[in-house]
């Protein structure tokens, strides 16, 4: 996968600047106060004093560190930049520490295979459903989900979240948007798995899934699923219907969807970056 051009940017040199315990504590500082546009902007004195520094030279060292890169001087004072806050929100949502349990809970609901009660387990960054009764049903769902989301809700209630969750981001992605970078995405489809494969070409993002769910961000494609009596409003991944899935068109390439239901066929015609071409129903 592609992740551009490595000489514009140095990501070992970013996170050097954070090498010190007081820069660490003037980034806090400024962060305590971070309102989005309306950020008051925080004085010399008290950045100097949230770091509990007497040493004017040492304290305008490191603050001289931060700027351009986590921390811009403005005529009435510093303010955090967009890298700062970005990893500021990343730390909170990862809350990452030396040792990470395991967390396993209840989803609340059954595998469609044999009906045995699913087990839900959150581990590195990852929310994934297993099936001790099978193994149709192992590992055939996993999303990355911050750790934070866990507090708060009971099982059924994580996992609508990052259903919900998935679902709105892998739509983005579809689009051409990583949706935790907003660098560009690549599109890979592969008519013969009915697999869908959605890269970021700068991070680490990506996900492979049926072709359904990342066209469910499209209004037409739910409105023919609607149509043909497919539930796509709140339909957990492993409850879309497979597509059979046909290759009309190589150059250029063109993919048709055939959905079928007791109420109809739906039929979506996309392109091969999943771009939506048409759709229809035959009743």
């Amino acid at each position: 996968m592609s992740r551009g051009n490595e000489d514009e940017y140095d990501p070992q040199a970013a996170f050097a600047l954070l090498d010190h315990s007081l820069r660490i504590e003037i980034l806090l500082a400024l962060l305590e106060h971070w309102r989005a546009a309306h950020t008051e902007p925080q004085r010399y004195s008290d950045l100097m004093g949230a770091g509990g520094m007497e040493d004017s030279g040492k304290f305008n060292y490191h603050l001289k560190q931060l700027r351009g890169v986590y921390l811009r001087k403005t005529e009435a004072g510093y303010v955090p930049t967009a890298s700062a806050t970005a990893l500021y929100r990343a730390v909170v949502a990862t809350r990452p520490t030396e040792e990470s349990t395991p967390t396993v809970d209840d989803p609340g609901i059954t595998c469609p295979d044999c009906d045995t009660a699913l087990t839900a387990t959150h581990e590195r960054g990852f929310y994934s459903l297993d099936c001790p009764g099978c193994e149709q049903f192992s590992g055939s769902f996993t999303y990355p989900f911050p750790k934070n989301g866990l507090d708060g809700r009971d099982g059924p209630a994580v996992l609508d979240t990052v259903s919900r969750r998935g679902r709105a981001e892998i739509g983005l992605a579809r689009t051409g948007q990583c949706p935790d970078c907003a660098g560009s995405t690549t599109v890979q489809p592969d008519s013969a798995e009915g697999t869908v494969t959605i890269s970021c070409n700068s991070c680490s993002w990506l996900v492979e899934v049926g072709f359904l769910l990342p066209l469910l961000s499209d209004a037409r494609v739910t409105g023919v699923l609607t149509e043909i009596g497919v539930g796509v409003d709140r339909s957990y991944y492993w409850e879309l219907p497979d597509p059979t899935v046909t290759v009309v068109s190589t150059d250029p390439e063109r993919i048709e969807l055939d959905i079928e239901s007791t109420r109809g066929t739906a039929t979506i015609t996309v392109t091969g970056d999943l771009d939506v071409l048409s759709v229809s129903v035959e009743a």
